[in-house]
């Protein structure tokens, strides 16, 4: 499998992703079953309830879009490590398109106004650890550091932070984001599942050296309980269901980020069973299955998804993904 299969693969994924787990966000998952009779597996229009009510099946949110438009910035400058003014121009420029900017999280919000020199009003209370902040906002939008440094992690680390600090500079929002960048420099390479992993722990672990402090549990130790679950063999339905009782699948950069790892070892990574599970969990469905298509994309290649899903995620949002996945071939595979 050539590297422009793979880095396709890993776009597919994430856009595929984002747009099934769409229909579903916020949900639990009998309200799933019980609003569509059964497992969610392709893309829908989401409905009441979820905060892209009324768009058409295929549309992306705030996950993909992000991570897209930072993918064309990082292709202006593609030499060296990652700078500051990239990683700010793509927050800028993201947030001109209203369509996907209404779905901003406040972290990222906040960062975006700061940044423009616009007034952010002051809390009351300056806590001594700013716990809300610690999100997987970071995580989501992180899949082109790690498509930029194939077998690098380390590098993927580094640009991961800097693309992060802007709007996540807290120890768990970096952990989580540099587990999932470093987790896809391995996938895109061809590396198995248990390579991608150790990438994965090297990312959260060196992740978490960086930015301010936050007092939350550690994003790498509920990885490494996300994977143990997964590995009980409880069957598909039973483990999805354990790893959102257990790890959860909300907001938290140290329930997200974990979460993701968990499904890929539930499902061996195969891409459309993972994608399915992240879309079905419940609570941020479109988050974690950006996440998990991304690195399974990466891992499998664009061919395992189907035709018809990659021509509408491109025709609805009116994004060329083929060319953004070619160029960054072009430029970082040689």
């Amino acid at each position: 499998m050539d590297s422009y299969e793979r880095v396709l693969g890993c776009f597919y994924g994430a856009a595929i992703g984002d747009a099934m787990g769409a229909a579903t966000e916020t949900m639990t998952p009998q309200m799933i079953l019980d609003r569509y009779g059964a497992y969610v597996d392709q893309l829908l229009a989401p409905g009441d309830g979820t905060f892209s009510a009324g768009c058409p099946a295929g549309f992306v949110t705030d996950d993909f879009s992000l991570a897209y438009f930072t993918a064309l910035e990082i292709l202006k400058a593609p030499d060296g490590p990652i700078c500051d003014t990239t990683a700010q121009t793509a927050l800028i420029n993201w947030s001109g398109h209203p369509e996907y900017f209404c779905f901003a999280g406040p972290s990222t919000s906040v960062a975006i106004k700061k940044i423009l020199g616009e007034p952010v009003p002051q809390p009351p209370v300056i806590p001594a650890c700013d716990n809300s902040r610690a999100s997987n906002g970071s995580a989501m939008k992180i899949f082109p550091a790690g498509l930029k440094n194939p077998g690098r992690p380390e590098h993927a680390v580094t640009d991961a932070i800097t693309l992060c600090k802007p709007t996540h500079d807290n120890a768990a929002s970096l952990s989580a984001a540099c587990a999932i960048a470093a987790a896809v420099s391995a996938a895109v390479t061809g590396a198995g599942l248990p390579e991608v992993f150790d990438a994965g722990f090297y990312g959260a672990r060196e992740g978490a050296r960086h930015g301010k402090p936050v007092s939350v549990a550690s994003v790498e130790k509920r990885m490494e309980l996300a994977i143990s679950i997964a590995r009980k063999g409880l069957g598909w339905e039973r483990t999805m269901l354990e790893l959102g009782d257990v790890i959860g699948a909300g907001l938290s950069a140290n329930e997200a980020v974990p979460c993701v790892f968990g499904i890929l070892a539930a499902t061996d990574a195969d891409a459309l069973s993972a994608i399915k599970m992240g879309v079905n969990i419940g609570n941020d469905t479109d988050t974690i299955a950006t996440m998990v298509g991304a690195i399974a994309g990466a891992m499998h290649g664009a061919s395992v998804f189907p035709e018809e899903m990659c021509k509408t995620v491109v025709s609805v949002n009116k994004m060329d993904i083929p060319a953004a996945a070619k160029a960054f071939t072009e430029v970082f595979y040689g």
